[in-house]
Parts: C-alpha cells; structure tokens; sequence
C-alpha cells in the first residue's frame, strides 16, 4: 500500500519545525560544536529532501524554484557525498532556507486542508 503524499508533506512540515528548534538561540560555533544538534538537522533535512521527493508534480509546482528540488539534491548530498558536508552551507540551509520553506509547505496544507469555518450553536 503506498502512502498518502499529504503524510509526506505533513513530515517535511514536522521536521522544518525540528530545525528550527534546534538552531534558534544558537549561532553558527555552537551548532557545529554539539555534533548530537549537528547530526539531528542533518537527518532532518534528509527527511524533507525525501519528503520533497514524495511531493506530486502538482503540489511541487506550488513551492518556488529553489524549493522544488534542492532539499532532494541535499538530501542525495547528505547521503552520498557526507564527507564533503560544508558546516556554513547545512547553517545557511537551516537558517535561511528550512524557514522559507516551510512557510510555503504550511500555506499548501492550508490550501488542502481549505478554511476552517466556525460552526454556528444557536
């Protein structure tokens, strides 16, 4: 049975809120200094780059260009060519990018999940 591509969306919301719990109140030294922090945003952004890769062409056309497809070529980088992680770039993923992008992934599950209406009890 495969899985609903909304269950992907709602994991790459879920982990984009992850790294930026981690990284908030943290510069730069301090992330690359605790590894267990380090390594969690890495394996979350391999879950939003495989989240990404989930994505149907119609809810991926939604997102802007870069958001299309660079957290699934991280993604592929993280796994195959870890050795050749530069610390500056995973910083600037997630403190620049990882917000942007989830921005525009809440606005897509709000556009699915469409208005929630306020019910009447009189």
């Amino acid at each position: 049975m495969s899985r609903s591509w909304l269950l992907y969306l709602d994991d790459l919301i879920a982990s984009a809120e992850k790294i930026e719990r981690m990284t908030s109140g943290r510069n730069f030294e301090q992330f690359v200094a605790e590894e267990a922090i380090f390594d969690a945003v890495l394996f979350n952004l391999q879950v939003i780059g495989e989240a990404v890769k989930k994505l149907p062409d119609e809810a991926r056309v939604l997102f802007t260009d870069a958001h299309r497809s660079a957290p699934a070529r991280l993604r592929d980088l993280i796994a195959h060519h870890y050795f050749a992680l530069d610390p500056d770039i995973v910083w600037e993923v997630a403190r620049r990018h990882i917000p942007a992008l989830l921005g525009e992934a809440r606005v897509l599950r709000l556009r699915i999940d469409g208005p929630s209406m306020p019910t009447d009890s009189a």
